[in-house]
């Protein structure tokens, strides 16, 4: 159980928008609590995406050169659409 103190001007807007959209209160915030989880928990995936990423190119100095890769986003949406470059 969880219990959360909010301000007057967003306990406001909170019972305005369960008597517009016939939702409880509960209900809106804990949907909007999942979603920001949702949105954190996926920033921070993409973070540790950048961190492995940079610690691979700082031991290997491996790349993909920008022309491979326009070459690459050029082939989307073609009947020629080619493979993502390698390294």
């Amino acid at each position: 159980m969880l219990g959360v103190r909010l301000d007057k001007q967003l306990e406001e807007r909170l019972n305005a928008l369960a008597e517009k959209t016939s939702r409880s209160k509960s209900y809106i915030a804990k949907e909007a609590l999942k979603r920001y989880i949702e949105q954190e928990e996926s920033k921070e995936h993409e973070k540790q995406e950048t961190l492995a990423r940079w610690e691979c190119y700082q031991e290997t100095g491996q790349v993909v050169s920008n022309g491979n890769m326009n070459e690459w986003l050029d082939s989307w949406g073609t009947d020629q659409e080619k493979p993502c470059p390698a390294k």
